[in-house]
């Protein structure tokens, strides 16, 4: 909650001014000069002792419940009370009634149709109620197309104990949503709130409430024994009356809190919650006489039935009359001066020095319970949590009371309306002349108004008399400006109808039905954010904390295996109060139902490709999902359970399963390949043996032919050397058989001379 403001002076120091606040609404320790005491704390401090009527301050030690006062609670009741219900019939009032006007087919308070000299048109066009009524239908879709919407997980998954305590809270929590309490019924009317009030308001609790009975003792003849003076005697028995979890939607005008608090979370951070009981005087008289031993929520103190209806004093709400409508009676304004005479019970919640503490009124005259803190009533609830939930389906940040669909579409409501009247009024206009008629003239103007076919009408004068004036008809361009209106209308509450883009191409029908499913699925999101989750939180917190249904604990037991697990014949108390995430399935996109089953079939073809996944896929709740996607609750009345698929074994024996016949072609396929892939192997080996052997046997031929080309070669050298010295011996041989053969006989190229 966002603190009181101070004035300041000039060093900026607190003036003692606070602004709408009373020294009974400042935190404990702040007077209302802005001085502060010697204890701290937050919240509101009481101001008298109990027994003193006094207005007295209480000192730094006297906080505790039991010593406060009745005149200073019943002061807190009404001032809270009055408070509220002042800034709501401020701010808010008019507008819920001009919503609910629109949302039940009326023009808004105020309004010219609503008049009862009004004499033209007054036809409503019924688009905010379509819109809503779409929204709502887009909702049970996505929220109860399936039965395992609800998913309950343990924080640590590795944790054995809350393994078994999630699967045995969420087979409890889906039972009794699903057969012990109106929760369709719940959920819709809330998401109606939100689009009507812009917020929804849900109390969650457990309805305990047990009497005893006498049963009679007989005689060996049958007949009743009775005492001496002739009463019947018997022994006392205890009967439960109720036992079951209850989640209550609230009226918005029923439940009050600071509109100062968080925006995100009214209900938890507001530091008083008002709630509104309406009841018969009859069920005050007997709340008076319960004790619930099991929810420890005490008697109520005894008063007389006539104090009780003396503080009837709500006799008429300007929101509960425009919720049944202009032709109805407000219920609530009977008065029959009995039993069956409506009365209004307040439960107070006020948070003191951080600590939340309930007490009841009668109104805000009579005090019913004393103040305890709400922790002992409600043990279910964490930290600074209340039993209520406040939830809407569109943001508007630091709004306490943001603007539903109908708010918002209401000034385009309006010009519908207007339109549609105004073509009315042309077309009878068109049908129905005007008639201008001389003032004097002798003229039936009864007749004359009344335009019979067929009739006629008395004049003297046909011709001056009575003047026809013609209307043009603009039937055509209204028409279109309706169409533009509610193709707004529609843009701005995620609505969509087909009959409005006729001109329009398949492709773009197709984008413009997707953008409307996605606002629309925007608005479900938040929903489920803001309610539909810490709802469910809640009541599963109240199952671990008051289930004793032995045979709804034995079914959620077998359900999910928790005796064969835990070795066990009763399941320990310590499962039910283990700490568990509780969410729901219901993400964007899943308004659409055909969408819906294509994307799962799509995910779930995909996610079998994967290597190791076509085992592990979970084919029974992936054949609930779709079913549920095409209207059916699962796929039981299609698909065989495993028991009836074993018994239909049993009863016709059949050869190996597709399964095994699959397996054994997967061996044979897999021998083969491993043979064939021997193969391979021995002749890529022998193909690497020959080509070894190969270019062995050419590196062997190719050494031998260089040492031969070697060889040749040392041979022509020698060779060449040879010839070469013998042509040098030849030619000496010849130069000296040259010599020889002179005239003086010398031979000069032979020294030793001839021979």
């Amino acid at each position: 909650m966002a603190g009181a403001s101070f004035d300041t002076d000039i060093n900026g120091n607190p003036t003692g001014e606070v602004y709408g606040r009373t020294s009974a609404e400042l935190p404990p320790g702040m007077s209302p000069g802005g001085s502060q005491q010697s204890h701290g704390g937050g919240g509101l401090a009481p101001s008298t002792k109990k027994g003193d009527e006094t207005a007295k301050p209480m000192d730094a030690e006297d906080t505790s419940a039991e010593i406060w006062s009745d005149a200073w609670l019943l002061q807190k009741a009404e001032e809270i009370h009055e408070k509220s219900v002042s800034y709501m019939d401020a701010n808010i009032t008019n507008t819920w009634e001009r919503n609910l006007a629109f949302f039940n087919n009326e023009h808004a308070p105020g309004s010219m149709y609503r008049r009862q000299d009004f004499r033209r048109s007054r036809t409503f066009r019924p688009k905010t109620r379509a819109n809503v009524k779409q929204s709502e239908a887009a909702l049970a879709n996505a929220a109860f197309s399936t039965l395992n919407a609800v998913q309950v997980s343990p924080v640590n998954p590795k944790d054995p104990n809350q393994a078994i305590a999630a699967g045995i809270r969420k087979a409890l929590m889906e039972h009794r949503l699903q057969y012990r309490m109106p929760w369709f019924l719940t959920v819709q009317g809330a998401f109606q709130n939100t689009k009507v009030y812009g917020i929804c308001i849900s109390e969650q609790y457990w309805d305990y409430h047990e009497d005893t009975d006498i049963v009679p003792e007989n005689d060996e003849f049958g007949e009743p024994i009775r005492d001496e003076e002739g009463y019947a005697l018997g022994t006392e028995q205890r009967i439960v009356r109720r036992d079951k979890l209850v989640c209550d939607l609230v009226e918005p005008e029923n439940f009050l809190f600071d509109p100062m608090c968080d925006w995100r979370n009214p209900a938890d951070t507001s530091p008083f919650i008002v709630r509104k009981y309406p009841m018969y005087a009859g069920e005050a008289l007997e709340m008076m006489e319960r004790n619930d031993v099991k929810t420890k929520r005490p008697a109520w103190r005894p008063y007389t039935l006539a104090e009780i209806l003396a503080t009837r004093r709500d006799f008429y709400h300007r929101t509960r009359q425009a919720r049944e409508g202009r032709q109805r009676v407000d219920p609530a304004d009977l008065d029959r001066g009995n039993e069956f005479s409506s009365v209004w019970a307040h439960r107070n919640i006020v948070r003191i020095n951080g600590t939340d503490y309930e007490y009841w009124t009668m109104g805000t005259e009579l005090i019913l319970t004393d103040p305890v803190p709400l922790k002992e009533v409600c043990p279910h609830l964490r930290e600074e949590e209340r039993p209520f939930v406040v939830g809407f389906s569109s943001i508007e940040a630091h709004r306490n009371y943001p603007s539903g669909d109908v708010e918002q579409g209401a000034p385009l409501q309006s010009e519908i309306n207007m339109v549609a009247n105004q073509r009315l009024d042309n077309v009878k206009l068109v049908l129905n002349k005007r008639y201008f008629v001389r003032r004097g003239s002798q003229v039936d103007l009864d007749a004359l108004i009344r335009n019979t076919p067929g009739g006629g009408v008395m004049m003297n004068d046909t011709e001056k008399d009575v003047n026809v004036v013609n209307t043009p008809d603009v039937t055509g361009s209204s028409y279109q400006e309706q169409g533009v209106l509610s193709q707004e209308y529609d843009d701005l509450v995620g609505g969509f109808n087909p009959a409005g883009q006729q001109e329009q191409s398949v492709a773009g029908k197709q984008m413009g039905a997707a953008t409307a499913g996605a606002v629309n699925d925007y608005g479900i999101k938040i929903f489920i954010e803001t309610w539909y989750e810490p709802v469910l939180r809640q009541l599963d917190r109240l199952i671990g904390m008051y289930e004793t249904d032995e045979t709804l604990i034995q079914i959620a037991g077998d359900a999910a295996a928790a005796f064969d697990k835990m070795g066990v014949d009763q399941i320990p108390d310590s499962i039910f109060l283990e700490h568990l995430n509780v969410h729901v399935d219901i993400g964007m996109g899943n308004t659409d139902p055909m969408r819906k089953a294509e994307r799962l079939i799509f995910a779930t073809t995909q996610t079998a490709q994967l290597p190791g996944m076509a085992m592990r896929i979970k084919g029974k709740q992936i054949a609930d999902a779709i079913y549920g996607s095409v209207g059916y609750r699962d796929s039981s009345q299609f698909i065989m359970t495993d028991e009836e698929f074993q018994a239909y074994l049993e009863q016709n024996p059949q050869g190996p399963s597709e399964i095994d016949v699959k397996m054994r072609e997967l061996d044979i396929r897999d021998e083969t390949e491993a043979a064939r892939d021997e193969r391979e192997r021995m002749k890529i080996e022998r193909e690497m043996e020959l080509r070894a052997e190969e270019m062995l046997s050419k590196q062997d031929m190719k050494l031998d032919e260089l040492m031969a080309q070697g060889n040749i070669a040392k041979m022509s050298d020698r060779t060449k050397r040879q010839t070469e010295a013998l042509k040098v011996a030849q030619q000496k041989t010849k130069d000296n058989l040259s010599g020889g053969g002179s005239g003086d006989g010398q031979n000069t190229g032979n020294p030793g001379g001839n021979r």
